[in-house]
This record gives C-alpha cells, structure tokens and sequence, in this order.
C-alpha cells in the first residue's frame, strides 16, 4: 500500500522582487511598474515534505483571510487524494475535490511538487514520458518602453531587447497595439512598425521576435494589414491578440499573414481555459497556430489534458502558456509540462528571480532552460532566508 502523506499545515507569505527598471503600458493597461511578487504557499505533510506554489490567482480576487479558508479543506488530507494515479501517473482528478482544483489550479503546482516528492520523480513524470531536455523561453518584459523613456522613442525599445539578448534570451516579445489608446490610431501603427523594424536591427537575425497586441488593433483592421505587410521583412515568429478572437478578423489576418509574412505564427487565448467554442472554430479552420491559456490558473492537469484532447482532434494547433503574473514559480511549472508535450512551442518568461528559491537544475544556458532530473518541482526554499525575512509576514493555516 502506498505510504500516507497528510497535509498539516500550510505558510502563505507574499514575496516581492523587482524588475531591476519599470516595465511600462500595454494597449490597455498603466505602466506595470518596477516591482513584482507572488504569494508563496508552503504546503507540509506529517511525513516532512513540502510543497510549493505561486497563489496569485486567488490573492488577485480576493483576501488572504478567503484563501486561509478555502485551504483549510486541505488539512488531513492525504496528497494523493486529489488526483487519480495508476502505474505512478496522473490519469484525472478525483470528482471530490474537481471543482475546488478548477476554481484554484495554482494548487496543483504544489500537489505535483508533493507527488513527485513523495515518489521521488520529476513533477513532470506523473504526466508523461520526457520528449525535451531542455525549453527554449522568451522575455516577455519589453512593454511601451518607449513612453516611459519618451525622448528615445523606438529606440528604448530595441536598447532593452538588445539588453535582453545580451543577459541571454534568444527569444523576446515585444508588446504593440499603441493604436488602441495612447496614440492617435495611425502614429501607433506608426510606432509599431518602427519599434518591430528598429528591434530587428538591434537583435540581429537569429534572435526570434515575438509580438502582442492585447488586442490593440480591434475595429483598425486597416491598420493591422499595413503593420502586417510593412514588418513582413522582420520574420516575426508570432502574432499574439492582434485583434480579440472571432472567426471573420482572423481569417483577414490569417490572409494577410500568408501573403506578406508566412511562417509567422497566430496566436491566442491565454484569458481562458481553452474550452472556449470560439477557440475549436479557429482550430478547426487552421486560423490559430498555438493557444496560450494560463497554466498557473488551469493548473497541471487540466493543462495536459487540453493539450491532449487538440492532439487527438488532429488539429495542428500548439501549446504555449501564459505565465506572466505567475513569474518564477510559474516558469518551473511550465517547463515540467512542457518536458513532456510534443507540441510544446516556447515559455514565457517573466525574467524575475526571488531570494528564497533555490533551484539549480533549472540552468539557463543560450535562451533555454534544462530541465531538472531531482523529485517534485525541482524548487527548494532556503528556510533559513525565510525565517529570517518572511516568517514575521507570513499566515499560518494549521487544523
């Protein structure tokens, strides 16, 4: 019989780190400002393991008292309780606890890092077999630079993604759609295009360029065909929320891809869990090359299981997750998944880095991270460290 492993305890406290500059605006939001944080929650079994996961998603809603309370559930419970698992893999989740997994997906991260503890493997090997050893990843902080440094322009744009380049990203993403709010319509097309080209320039060609719109380009759909075919030059690697999903845009842009930059991926949905009808229709109708739900907020095995089922229905759309809020901790999840997802494409990465972790076998190397043989999620807290500075912050949720 496998050995019990009851949950006694968990230690929630709020970790702040920073950008090292301020990140600005996107096509709908404020600057995103100089720091960043998540909600580090320690989750202890009576057999001396512990869990860890990023509880952001629920801190963004609501209250620590409200999360306290939702977690209080947990206690006693054995960790291999919530899923179903045969032959040391996950094959579903137990219907006890499915809907309080799905309001709160952040908590099978640290489930996954518990049941890979307990049997000494990988998180990654409760899902699969691994088909990567290593995970190519983008920096995804490359927002409006240029209004937050307004006398450079473009050029402050380019200044940090060359700056990316050189601490060792071969991927970066750069963030458009100024027409959509912060600049007269045609001038942030303008913007766009100068940023996209003037990037280019400074990156040189064997850097990938991602871009994002946040849907900036909604009823400009003549601006997006002239942003489309003035950067078809560049070789964008992909095209994210240029307009917000809907059959008759996309299969205008899917149009104008194909005939001023082809090769150039379409890619959507990272504010919903994939299940979306409008999502199956674009795939059906080869209008959406990759989605990108949250996978902090999906957690791992609605996760695996979406990137299953768009297998099976032999349609050629990829995975690849949001994972900007969810920043380091969200990161080391992705890669676990992505080490056993054939149709994988790239993780986003929030680039932050928080004191307490520890975990070296996530070593980064030429834009991508390996990923690491050791149990669990492959992440240790320095206790000591967080006794010293997070322990007098944290709440404590015993029985």
């Amino acid at each position: 019989m496998q050995e019990k492993h009851r949950i006694v305890e968990m230690r929630l406290a709020n970790l702040e780190t920073s950008f090292g500059r301020v990140v600005g605006r996107n096509a709908q939001s404020e600057n995103y400002g100089f720091n960043q944080r998540e909600w580090l929650l320690q989750v202890a079994t009576d057999s001396g393991l512990t869990g860890i996961t990023n509880a952001r998603p629920a801190m963004n809603r609501g209250s620590v008292e409200q999360l306290a309370a939702t977690l209080r559930d947990l206690l006693g419970r054995d960790v291999f309780e919530f899923h179903r698992v045969e032959g040391g893999r996950v094959t579903g989740v137990n219907p006890r606890w499915e809907a309080l997994l799905s309001a709160n997906g952040f908590l099978s991260f640290a489930l996954f890092d518990l049941m890979g503890r307990a049997l000494g493997v990988p998180a990654y090997q409760l899902l699969g077999d691994r088909v990567r050893n290593t995970v190519d990843a983008y920096d995804s902080t490359l927002y409006f630079q240029d209004l937050v440094h307004p006398d450079e322009g473009a050029e402050a744009v380019a200044r940090e993604a060359k700056q990316a380049v050189d601490r060792g990203w071969r991927a970066i993403k750069l963030k458009l759609g100024r027409c959509g709010r912060w600049f007269e319509p045609n001038a942030g097309m303008v913007r766009d295009i100068e940023v996209v080209q003037r990037t280019r320039e400074a990156v040189g060609p064997g850097v990938r360029i991602l871009v994002d719109a946040n849907n900036g380009y909604d009823g400009k759909l003549e601006l997006l065909e002239t942003f489309v075919r003035e950067t078809g030059n560049v070789g964008v690697f992909w095209m994210e929320e240029m307009v917000t999903e809907n059959v008759r845009d996309y299969r205008k842009l899917r149009d104008w891809r194909d005939k001023y930059s082809p090769g150039t991926m379409l890619v959507d949905g990272e504010h919903d869990d994939g299940r979306n009808t409008v999502y199956w229709q674009l795939m059906e109708l080869g209008l959406l090359d990759a989605i990108q739900p949250d996978m902090l907020d999906m957690g791992f095995w609605p996760f695996h299981a979406l990137a299953r089922d768009i297998a099976d229905s032999g349609y050629a759309t990829r995975i690849a997750p949001h994972n900007f809020n969810a920043a380091a901790l969200g990161l080391r999840g992705v890669i676990q998944f992505a080490a056993v997802t054939p149709g994988f494409v790239i993780a986003e990465d929030s680039t932050l880095r928080f004191d307490v972790y520890r975990d070296s076998g996530y070593r980064f190397e030429n834009g991508a991270y390996a990923v690491p043989d050791g149990p669990g999620l492959g992440v240790d807290i320095d206790q000591g460290l967080y006794a010293r500075k997070y322990a007098s912050i944290e709440t404590l949720i015993v029985g």
